[in-house]
């Protein structure tokens, strides 16, 4: 049997620990402990700290252990840890916020310089009415290579979850091919 490793990242409050909780055929480990900046109480109570774990059993031959990074950058430094026999990188962003999207590029080229990985990009919350074009989302990203999909999902619809979960797998798979 093998076990592999997915890395989710993005920022604060883009789905990390919902996407988790989506996906994972156990009960998720979280580090969710009470957020201490004052600017960031007023979006959610909860902010992961150290990292949030699932696990997901593909076939009887093929075990995904799922990790999700702390959103805000202060935690950067579980990154090494955390990437060590990583085979696919997922970076979610809420779409409804400017500097989220803006942050993709700064969480790939952070992952990018520790290992090259097969990459998807997930934006969430592409329901809500306040969403960024996708205009203003391509001139963001124009910077991200061409070659990374970039995925609309809902964080806390399983489908969608388990639809991005697949094609970050099917980008490992294109470039072991190569």
């Amino acid at each position: 049997m093998a076990v592999f490793k997915l890395i989710v990242t993005g920022s604060f409050n883009a789905g990390k620990t919902e996407f988790i909780k989506q996906i994972s055929e156990i009960e998720p480990i979280t580090t969710d402990k009470p957020i201490s900046e004052k600017e960031l109480k007023d979006v959610k109570a909860l902010t992961t700290v150290a990292m949030d774990f699932g696990r997901l059993t593909i076939d009887e031959d093929l075990i995904l252990h799922i990790y999700a990074t702390p959103g805000q950058e202060r935690f950067s430094f579980i990154y090494p840890i955390l990437i060590k026999n990583a085979l696919a990188l997922i970076i979610l962003a809420d779409s409804t916020n400017e500097n989220s999207i803006k942050d993709i590029t700064n969480y790939y080229t952070a992952f990018y310089g520790l290992k090259r990985l097969p990459t998807v990009i997930a934006l969430t919350k592409t329901d809500k009415p306040n969403k960024l074009s996708d205009e203003k989302i391509n001139t963001i990203l124009q910077n991200i290579p061409s070659d990374v999909p970039i995925l609309k999902i809902n964080a806390t619809n399983k489908e969608d979850v388990k639809k991005t979960v697949l094609f970050a797998l099917e980008q490992l798979a294109k470039e072991q091919a190569i």
